[in-house]
């Protein structure tokens, strides 16, 4: 009888080596520009957030494009700094619906009512909305270089721990004096689980502390992460995604 000589079927694209893939690097992602990708925000779960009902932890960070936790401490390196307006939904799920530079729209101050603690509020006077100026930075993660650029978006708790990070970022100094760029050292940041005080028998998580490590990035990182990452963190800063882990 004769064998089947048809050829089989190839079963697996599986290869142990990619040698041979090095000379079509990038091939084929010429027309795959940064507002063609997703924006990755690094978030920090909140206590009773939607992220928790797919398993996040409260207090941790959090990747919002893959979900990935990071636990309560995480290294980063910023590469861009910025203060948008950020407009939310005034109503739940809370969630941004755009972003503005600073004072380029109009928008309508509400006064705080006598007799209470607070600072007025802007509102978009076209949606009701309110706008909160805001700080974001974006960071890559010299221990998960492959993350990419993420923007951290801290909330209005997390503000005095992020001004004392900005204080300490404009007085790095190169060995020369002069001023050190945004990303010449790697930061731990660490959050913490306190009584969220609009309701007092809650927790909410908060930037509780940032750290700088004393060594400057290598020369590896800034050439093989930093460098790159650069280009896409400004359009990455006012774009708007899912960002569902800070409520």
């Amino acid at each position: 009888m004769a064998q089947n000589t048809k050829p089989t079927k190839v079963k697996s694209t599986a290869a142990l080596s990619a040698d041979f893939l090095e000379g079509v690097a990038g091939d084929g992602m010429d027309n795959i520009k940064d507002n063609a990708v997703s924006t990755a925000y690094l978030g920090i779960v909140q206590p009773g957030s939607s992220a928790t009902q797919d398993g996040a932890k409260p207090g941790h960070f959090r990747n919002s494009a893959t979900g990935k936790d990071y636990g309560e401490t995480l290294r980063v390196v910023p590469i861009a700094f910025d203060i948008v307006w950020q407009e939310r939904l005034s109503e739940p799920p809370f969630s941004t619906v755009a972003r503005y530079k600073p004072n380029t729209i109009q928008v309508d101050i509400k006064p705080v009512k006598a007799g209470t603690k607070g600072y007025p509020k802007m509102v978009n006077p076209q949606s009701g909305n309110e706008i909160k100026e805001v700080f974001m930075y974006a960071v890559v993660l010299p221990d998960f270089p492959e993350d990419g650029v993420l923007i951290f978006n801290p909330n209005v708790s997390s503000m005095r721990a992020c001004k004392a990070w900005n204080s300490q970022l404009k007085a790095q100094l190169l060995p020369n004096g002069t001023k050190a760029p945004i990303y010449a050292h790697a930061w731990d940041l660490a959050i913490e689980l306190v009584p969220n005080p609009q309701q007092p028998a809650n927790k909410m998580a908060r930037l509780a502390s940032v750290h700088k490590d004393e060594a400057f990035i290598s020369k590896e990182l800034f050439e093989e992460t930093v460098k790159p990452q650069r280009a896409i963190a400004s359009s990455a800063m006012l774009a708007i995604e899912d960002n569902s882990d800070e409520e």
